[in-house]
């Protein structure tokens, strides 16, 4: 029997459509491109998520169905090895490999990466969900980072447990993320870091606490200081982009799209539109 092919970090069969890439995740979103009899037994180095967004899916996974269709979303610990493939080699799908490093720092979740298996909660696979929406608007840097510690963190199973009073670190973590949301360098990671904690800690704890993650904050917390600068009608739509934390002009435009169905320069003329029709207060 042949050994099986050994596929490096981030590789998989199919085509890149687009992905992101940080210091610990590499994200990607891949179309099927082999038929079922092209896929050979293979091995991952890495750790990894994998998210099918279309097709039927044949995994060897715990808890996979026979033929899993989408959404499902499995997690492959490191030295995997197995030939995972769309049925008819037909489907998309979303990958999130981590560096193991990653996974050695978080001891909450030792246990939960002894096997391959399929996350069924629904969390886990909201959680992923969320990537792949932010890989489609563009790509933000600093919430595609949050949203791997989150879908990590539901690597878990088991909610946190319940606690009388939220870790001074955990306030401190939401503060900055508000404080700091116009950084574009803002990394989940690096804030971590600075609490003393490990970020798989801190997403868990903070969607116990206030039912989202980093990731959300940070991005409603852009979108509204962007909405407030866009009442300044001098100040152009490039220096609104930056002064809000938004990695250009073109990521602004596709997050207001996402969340206003507009762009900036519509919403803009909407709230001044607004202003001039509503009365003058008497005298």
């Amino acid at each position: 029997m042949s050994s099986p092919i050994q596929f490096k970090s981030g590789q998989f069969y199919g085509d890149l459509h687009h992905g992101a890439c940080g210091r610990v995740f590499d994200i990607r979103r891949l179309n099927a491109t082999r038929s079922e009899d092209e896929v050979a037994t293979h091995r991952h180095d890495d750790a990894h998520f994998v998210l099918v967004l279309s097709g039927v899916y044949l995994s060897s996974a715990r808890h996979a169905p026979a033929q899993a269709c989408a959404p499902t979303l499995v997690f492959n610990p490191a030295g995997t090895t197995h030939r995972d493939r769309f049925l008819d080699g037909k489907g998309s799908f979303l990958t999130v490999s981590l560096d193991p490093a990653v996974l050695l720092g978080a001891h909450e979740l030792q246990a939960a990466q002894q096997e391959a298996r399929v996350l069924a909660a629904p969390a886990s696979v909201a959680a992923a969900f969320r990537i792949a929406r932010e890989m489609g608007g563009g790509g933000d840097g600093a919430v595609l980072e949050a949203g791997a510690w989150d879908v990590l963190a539901s690597l878990h199973g088991a909610p946190a447990p319940a606690v009388r009073a939220l870790p001074a670190w955990a306030h401190q973590a939401y503060d900055a993320v508000m404080d700091m949301a116009a950084d574009s360098h803002l990394r989940i990671a690096d804030l971590a870091a600075t609490l003393g904690v490990h970020p798989v800690h801190l997403a868990r704890v903070f969607r116990q606490a206030w039912g989202y993650s980093p990731g959300d904050l940070l991005r409603w917390r852009r979108l509204e200081q962007a909405s407030g600068l866009l009442r300044r009608p001098g100040l152009a739509m490039a220096d609104v982009a930056a002064t809000a934390g938004f990695a250009d002009q073109s990521h602004m435009n596709r997050a207001f799209q996402s969340q206003y169905g507009m762009t900036p320069a519509s919403y803009r003329r909407r709230m001044f539109q607004t202003s001039k029709t509503m009365p003058t207060p008497a005298a």
